[in-house]
Parts: C-alpha cells; sequence; structure tokens
C-alpha cells in the first residue's frame, strides 16, 4: 500500500518537517541545516544573483540561525526588503 502524503510527512523527523515547511514557504532560497559540535546552523541562500542595489537595500546573500524559527523570521524580513524594492516607483 502506498503511503498517503499525511503518513509520509509523519515519518520524517522534526527537523526534516521544518526544512519542508521553510522550503515550501521561501521556495525562492535554498534552504539547508548542518549540525556541527557546537550545534545545529539553518541556512539559506538566494538562488538569485544579488545585485548591488539589493545589498544596499539589506538583502544578504547568505543567512545563518541557530534554529528554523529564526530563520524564518530573518527570510520574512528579507522578503518585506524585496516587497519595498519592488513596490517603489521610479
Amino acid at each position: 500500500m502506498t503511503p498517503t502524503v499525511i503518513e509520509a510527512w509523519l515519518e520524517l523527523d522534526m527537523r526534516d518537517r521544518q526544512l519542508a515547511v521553510l522550503r515550501l514557504t521561501y521556495p525562492q532560497w535554498a534552504i539547508f541545516y548542518d549540525v556541527f559540535p557546537t550545534g545545529w546552523i539553518w541556512r539559506a541562500v538566494p538562488s538569485w544573483q544579488l545585485s548591488v542595489e539589493m545589498l544596499a537595500a539589506g538583502l544578504r546573500p547568505r543567512l545563518e540561525r541557530g534554529n528554523p524559527v529564526a530563520l524564518m523570521a530573518e527570510l520574512s524580513n528579507q522578503m518585506a526588503i524585496i516587497h519595498d524594492m519592488t513596490r517603489q516607483c521610479p
């Protein structure tokens, strides 16, 4: 019998569920985590090349946080910057 989506979801460990939520919420970012002797690091890298204007506006070429909630908060801030940049009229 083929597992349902919910069954497959429940088979994932908590970190992989959190990773899936981040990736689904922010598909334009490459999101992953690494483990180090000091703990877990959650990372996000934009899937596009940042322009000088984007960097000046506060977008970062790499985000690193100690937990997925903090990374989601920072990704939300980054998306707000993108939103502000794209709604400005020349």
